[in-house]
């Protein structure tokens, strides 16, 4: 027996009343893993300081033709990996702006984000911090491995030979700075969450704009600290962990610093609700990881790595 077509639509339309909503054909993600892919492969061949592979001889092929005279007068390659990794990471930005476009399409404009849809971002975000989490941990192994048993080669002692307490910087000073400028710029973003729930619209401007030019303040006491130091990464285990850490978690402080920058542009676009602000709160979560981060990395490295 067929089914009628208004038979048939009534069903369809039983059938597509649940609360997710049926992502459209996107070509972005494809866009996003081969531009990561090549960033990766780039960012390998610049710290091997690989420069004539077949990649950029390629590149030189197709675009050697059009600047001839600017490679017979020069005796640098037209392409470099430098080029292209910049080249690259505008694409991944363009990528990015693209995806959040639509991503905000969809929340703001679509109204595609049900409670549920919702549900799935927050787990997502959460898995999210739990791998950021995973990315810190072995640097705070490989700290923790040499700092309770410094091997022989390293002159059994920590901090390791060659690298004198006195050298190293002292712990209450530009460090514990940096920390109350952090836990500080949380707090502020703690208060600002607590006006969108109320419905403030300026305090949460204001609060957004505090944590902002805290996290600012943060990267260029940072950038300070980095020309204190005596030691480089390339000085021992100490050097490398240090750096390791702290140019790590900074780079976190700049991203997240980049997200609070999106919610305050957002806010003043009324984007939000006081029910329904995903990107404020994922932006908040990040922000007190990094916190956290921070606080282990402040006792560990500054108090206990130099007091051991």
């Amino acid at each position: 027996m067929s089914i009628s077509p208004l038979e048939l639509k009534i069903k369809y339309k039983k059938a597509s009343q649940h609360p997710f909503h049926v992502l459209g054909l996107s070509r972005l993600p494809v866009f996003m893993g081969t531009f990561v892919g090549i960033f990766a492969i780039l960012l390998i061949m610049k710290l091997q300081n690989i420069t004539n592979s077949g990649f950029l001889i390629l590149g030189n092929l197709f675009v050697g033709p059009l600047f001839q005279g600017a490679i017979l007068n020069s005796d640098l390659p037209l392409i470099t990996v430098n080029s292209c990794l910049l080249n690259v990471v505008i694409f991944i930005l363009l990528t990015i702006w693209s995806w959040g476009r639509e991503l905000i399409n969809e929340s703001t404009y679509e109204g595609n984000h049900t409670i549920n849809v919702q549900r799935g971002l927050k787990f997502g975000m959460l898995l999210f911090l739990v791998s950021e989490a995973m990315l810190f941990f072995p640097f705070f192994w490989a700290f923790f491995h040499f700092s309770f048993s410094p091997a022989i080669s390293i002159g059994a002692i920590w901090p390791p030979e060659g690298i004198k307490v006195e050298e190293t910087l002292d712990a209450f000073m530009l460090p514990l700075v940096n920390t109350i400028v952090l836990l500080t710029s949380g707090v502020s973003l703690v208060a600002s969450h607590r006006a969108i729930i109320a419905g403030y619209k300026l305090m949460v401007l204001n609060g957004l704009y505090s944590a902002i030019s805290l996290g600012i303040l943060f990267t260029w006491l940072q950038y300070i600290e980095y020309g204190l130091t005596k030691y480089t990464i390339n000085d021992s285990v100490f050097g490398s962990t240090f750096f390791m850490l702290t140019g790590l978690h900074g780079f976190h402080v700049i991203v997240g610093t980049c997200l609070l920058l999106i919610t305050y542009w957002r806010v003043s676009k009324n984007h939000f609700s006081k029910q329904h602000h995903l990107l404020f709160e994922f932006a908040a979560w990040y922000w007190h990881f990094v916190d956290v981060v921070w606080l282990f990395v402040f006792v560990l490295i500054y108090i206990w790595g130099v007091e051991l």
